[in-house]
């Protein structure tokens, strides 16, 4: 498969008239985001109960060129990723976007289904309490997934077989990996594939996506596959938007020392945002839960819970200046019993620069 795709990507260079070595065209962006973080964990634990400054910072370059043919190359990474160090990370592979609007990526694209997850509203800031790594209750409704790196996927261009309004993507990857027995997995091969249909009714415009994935790993100790699915729809009317989506399945998970056999997972969002000026106010609620064993073992017993509600109002104070103000309280379950340091709330204040 890595022969395959290696040669496809050199016939790609070749075929569709890369004829010069000259600079493509580059933009950058980014962001510099500074507030206050106060988290407050329901453990008796003093510690947990903390405010702290919060600086995140991103740098990303995107890359891209139209060849004779009229196909654009196109390619993306980042420097910095919203952590406290300068480090390379988030580096894509290459997209070829073809004159009727289709597109083909090459390389780290095996999760087309992530790319028609309905944009349900979510609360802003950088809140968070973080749960026990045990807890396999996925948030977010496409929280499964995962590929092998040596993969690619097909975007068809926009109202595919005459549907107006319909979009659909097919992913597949295939790293041909070796068989291992340790504790942790990785992706060996996967199939992806999602749809996004638009429609409009009166002053309303609706968004449906939906998809599905399926991955096997290279772990020969394990027993269940990942095979999950999500669908959701979102809402826009004026200055109101209003989603739901739902996602479901089974998948391995890695927790902290050991692999976990995941069966049951369901995870439910729901999200409003109205905006009235230069103020946005969302709010939003997660849920989640699954049930799971070692690895190599079936599943039974008290399901992990995960379930997040949370506000926030959005200030737009200039052109790219954007003051967030947001609240969160979490719930989070290990096998039906509450994890109190994985429980509690959390505020943020802070202001984001964007370019």
């Amino acid at each position: 498969m890595k022969k395959e795709l290696l040669l496809a990507t050199t016939i790609a260079g070749v075929a569709l008239g890369a004829t010069s070595a000259s600079a493509v065209t580059s933009t950058i962006s980014g962001n510099h985001r500074v507030g206050l973080l106060d988290v407050d964990a329901d453990s008796s634990n003093a510690t947990t109960a903390t405010t702290n400054a919060n600086i995140k910072s991103s740098f990303s370059v995107a890359l891209e060129e139209t060849m004779d043919s009229g196909t654009k190359i196109a390619g993306a990474f980042s420097l910095m990723s919203e952590g406290g160090v300068f480090n390379y990370t988030g580096a894509s592979g290459l997209t070829l976007t073809f004159t009727d609007g289709s597109s083909l990526e090459l390389i780290s694209a095996g999760d087309a289904h992530k790319d028609h997850d309905v944009a349900v509203p979510g609360a802003s800031g950088e809140m968070s309490i973080s749960a026990t790594t045990s807890n396999s209750a996925k948030s977010g409704i496409d929280g499964v997934g995962g590929s092998n790196g040596v993969g690619l996927a097909w975007h068809s261009a926009a109202d595919v077989g005459g549907v107006e309004g319909l979009s659909v993507s097919l992913s597949y990857s295939n790293g041909d990996e070796t068989t291992i027995s340790a504790a942790t997995v990785n992706v060996d091969s996967s199939l992806s594939a999602g749809l996004t249909y638009v429609t409009t009714q009166g002053d309303t415009t609706i968004t449906i996506g939906a998809g599905i994935h399926e991955a096997s790993d290279d772990n020969d100790t394990t027993i269940t596959d990942t095979s999950v699915y999500h669908i959701g729809a979102v809402a826009v009317n004026g200055d109101l938007t209003v989603g739901a989506g739902v996602g479901a399945g089974d998948f391995g998970h890695d927790s902290a020392s050991d692999h976990q056999e995941v069966v049951d997972w369901q995870a439910t969002e729901l999200g409003l945002s109205y905006v009235s000026g230069d103020f946005t106010l969302t709010a939003s609620f997660m849920d989640a839960e699954s049930t799971d064993a070692a690895s190599g073992t079936a599943p039974s017993g008290s399901a992990d819970e995960l379930s997040k509600a949370a506000m926030s109002v959005d200030y737009a104070v200039a052109s790219g200046v954007t003051t967030t103000v947001g609240l969160l309280s979490q719930t989070s379950k290990d096998e039906g019993t509450k994890m109190d340091t994985g429980s509690g709330t959390s505020w943020y204040i802070g202001t984001n620069l964007s370019f």
